[in-house]
């Protein structure tokens, strides 16, 4: 899990410095740069089933002898991984839940025709619903509106703003995901007025569109997963730029292929990192002490190997951190699928009190044998 944030975090920051140097590009251009940080968070987890490389270190092995227990083992404390966990997946839930909740909302408001604003909804057939009152509107500003909802479809951002919902619910603690999704839709929204203005529409009027639709929108918006043309996201920034007379600059699809191309290669490289142990892996002898067991968790059997009566050892090779943690957890002889994992799942919830070289904690390698006996 840290190497996975370490990942993460690493992605993010690339993302974070392709927009610093693309601050004097197109929106559209900065847009993708966020869309595809948050893409690669998502599928960094399905990359760790990549093979990746690692560096072995040979050393001498440590021996020590476990008995597993044929009924569910348990620790005397809740180890803070675990706690961890839970409110991991209590923040994922409830941020899955409200997206869920939001999804529901737009259907029934658009089944109802109750939007208060322009609003471009669904992931497979979108559409632009406008509110009761846009047939009293003039026909510019009725088309403004389209137009600005059309771009959202046809840039397909509905789609970029799921990516960053999910992104969010399932990294909710790390403040780089949620400033990446904001960012991006607010680079969203400016890429949508350009597109507006590209098709021909004149800016001033189209500035004077937006304020008139804004007038008159809620601001019980948030958490809507549509694009509205109204979005809070910098709207202050969207009407001083379409009014500042700057032309509007385009960049082409082949440009947006190329960088979708290149963090697609970033993100394979990260991917592929394996992360190397900074401390160095000791022997024992030569001053370094034994380490030495201090906390442990039960291995427990599968339900398959209950049922076909297997017991015998697991061997595992690791090597015990200065920090007192199992690093490096390898089977070097297994015994059954299941109890291999439950070996490793046990072990690397062990604490241990390191070994020791010249009163200085030390990593040592070291060798377990777990032994699965049916009581």
């Amino acid at each position: 899990m840290i190497v996975l944030l370490i990942k993460v975090t690493l992605l993010l920051s690339t993302g974070l410095l392709a927009l610093a140097a693309a601050r004097r590009s197109t929106p559209a251009m900065r847009h993708l740069f966020c869309v595809c940080a948050l893409s690669g968070c998502l599928l960094l987890p399905a990359a760790a089933l990549l093979p990746s490389r690692a560096i072995t270190i040979p050393t001498a092995a440590l021996n020590a002898v476990v008995v597993g227990s044929s009924k569910p083992g348990h620790s005397e404390l809740w180890p803070w991984q675990s706690m961890l966990a839970v409110l991991w997946a209590a923040g994922a839930a409830f941020l899955l839940l409200r997206l869920l909740f939001g999804y529901w909302r737009v259907a029934r408001m658009v089944s109802d025709s109750g939007v208060s604003v322009p609003l471009a909804s669904g992931l497979f057939r979108p559409k632009v619903t406008l509110p009761r009152k846009a047939d009293e509107w003039p026909d510019w500003q009725r088309e403004a509106a389209i137009r600005h909802e059309n771009a959202h479809i046809e840039r397909r951002d509905l789609q970029a703003n799921l990516v960053a919902n999910l992104a969010c619910a399932i990294y909710w603690f790390h403040p780089l995901v949620w400033f990446l999704a904001a960012r991006m839709r607010g680079e969203q929204e400016a890429a949508c007025d350009d597109a507006v203005i590209q098709s021909g529409f004149d800016a001033a009027s189209y500035a004077e569109a937006l304020l008139a639709v804004a007038q008159n929108s809620p601001s019980t918006l948030t958490f809507i997963p549509g694009c509205s043309m109204t979005t809070q996201t910098n709207f202050k920034s969207r009407i001083v730029r379409l009014l500042d007379g700057s032309p509007v600059r385009r960049t082409s699809r082949a440009t947006l292929a190329g960088i979708a191309t290149a963090f697609a290669g970033i993100l394979l490289v990260v991917a592929l990192l394996s992360p190397v142990r900074a401390e160095e892996v000791h022997q024992m002898g030569d001053g370094v002490s034994q380490p030495s067991v201090i906390y442990k968790v039960d291995p427990q059997y599968t339900e398959d190997a209950r049922r076909d009566k297997i017991s015998g050892p697991v061997t595992l090779s690791l090597v015990v951190g200065a920090d007192g943690l199992a690093h490096d957890i390898s089977v070097v002889q297994p015994l059954d699928p299941g109890l291999d994992v439950k070996a490793a799942e046990a072990v690397e919830q062990w604490r241990f009190a390191p070994g020791v070289l010249n009163g200085e904690p030390v990593a040592v390698r070291a060798t377990i044998v777990v032994n699965f006996r049916l009581l």
